[in-house]
């Protein structure tokens, strides 16, 4: 398995999520949580919300406006 980490040099990045060790990747590997789903206990929203995209006025915020936006999903290509 690859694990592509584009955020080796981001300070902040091992606190979004809680109860996986830190630092996440060590000497290259990543540690494979043994608990469900993605294997952490929380997202911290804080952590998220201090280092938003300019312009971005929160996080989770509704995307209702992707209902009907078209799209052009070609499963064929």
């Amino acid at each position: 398995m690859a694990l592509e980490y584009h955020s080796v040099e981001v300070d902040w990045w091992d606190d979004i999520v809680t109860g996986l060790p830190k630092p996440l990747v060590k000497d290259g590997f990543i540690t494979v949580p043994d608990k469900p789903g993605l294997g952490i206990d929380d997202i911290v929203d804080e952590v998220i919300s201090q280092h938003l995209q300019p312009g971005v006025t929160g996080i989770w915020q509704p995307t209702d406006h992707w209902d009907d936006e078209y799209s052009w999903d070609r499963t064929w290509s």
